[in-house]
């Protein structure tokens, strides 16, 4: 399977890029604090003193993850709180997506030779990942026979982090009939991309409730005509990064909103722009202090894993 959406390959179909797909998580509770310095930082002088990084600084040059790329299709880390292990989805030519973990000892060092989720994988196709921050709980789109859809959310959950996925079954209230996908959860809530609507892809937010989650809303704000997908949502739920075509480029660049409380509107979108022109580009996941985003993106052919650091 090449093109995972309808809407992905009428968007890129003049551009001849060949794949694209899904999106997910396992981020750290960064508390009101957090972001709130992230705000600030916005409208600080360049050089004033940030902590771990220059948050009002752009983000570097994306760095390969050389260690799990391949000469095929890597999309879509998503990382636990410490950084420590990354879960990403990768193209088998005749499988299709599976999902694969890798870990490492410290930040510093290269992540091991990943190893396939083998209890979430079938003969379909499997993207997606997105954990919660205690490791216990599994969220992640298929097309595996048993959904409602093309593409539907499924979950599983485990007792420990050492143990196996399990319980796998889909999200209810979640999907559609329509193509559902690129999860992404935070404490509170899980975001995802639909066609449900007007058939375009849009951001939907399904607030969390006891025993599971409620009928998904639109995120209005975040919403234009053309595609917008791969929500990256920080924990308080003031900050979003997200994929969109509707620039003037035609391609899939990141672009970024803010809001004040986790119930105010979101700003209008802006794009990151020291990232625009770095091919079809699709966020993955954001550091806890906000110093690095994890991302996928096509500009050596393939779809490749990197990671985009700001300065100290």
């Amino acid at each position: 399977m090449r093109l995972r959406f309808a809407w992905v390959a009428a968007a890129l179909a003049a551009l001849g890029c060949a794949d694209i797909l899904g999106i997910d998580d396992g981020i750290a509770r960064e508390g009101g604090a957090g972001d709130a310095a992230l705000d600030v930082a916005a409208d600080a002088p360049p050089d004033a003193p940030k902590g771990p990084c220059n948050l009002a600084a752009p983000f570097g040059a994306p760095v390969a993850i050389a260690a799990l790329n391949t000469s095929g299709v890597e999309q879509h880390p998503r990382l636990s709180p410490d950084e420590l292990t990354v879960t990403f989805q990768r193209q088998d030519p005749v499988m299709g997506f599976d999902l694969f973990q890798a870990t490492r000892p410290d930040k510093a060092s290269s992540f091991a030779v990943p190893a396939a989720i083998a209890e979430l994988d079938t003969t379909d196709n499997e993207a997606d990942l997105t954990i919660s921050p205690d490791g216990l709980r599994a969220y992640f789109a298929s097309d595996r026979a048993g959904g409602l859809g093309s593409w539907d959310i499924w979950q599983a959950s485990r007792s420990a982090i050492t143990d196996p996925f399990g319980a796998i079954a889909p999200v209810a209230n979640v999907s559609s009939t329509q193509s559902d996908n690129t999860t992404y959860y935070v404490p509170g809530a899980l975001y995802f991309t639909s066609t449900r609507g007007s058939g375009g892809a849009d951001i939907y937010r399904a607030a969390e409730q006891t025993g599971g989650f409620a009928a998904p809303l639109l995120v209005v704000d975040l919403s234009s005509p053309a595609a917008d997908a791969y929500p990256v949502v920080s924990t308080d739920e003031r900050l979003v990064y997200f994929a969109s075509n509707r620039g003037d480029a035609g391609t899939f660049q990141i672009y970024v909103s803010t809001r004040a409380t986790a119930s105010a509107t979101w700003s209008t979108p802006s794009l990151v722009t020291e990232l625009a022109s770095f091919g079809n580009a699709l966020p993955g996941w954001r550091a806890a202090d906000a110093c690095r985003l994890y991302l996928s993106s096509d500009q050596g052919g393939d779809y490749d894993m990197y990671v985009a650091t700001k300065p100290p």
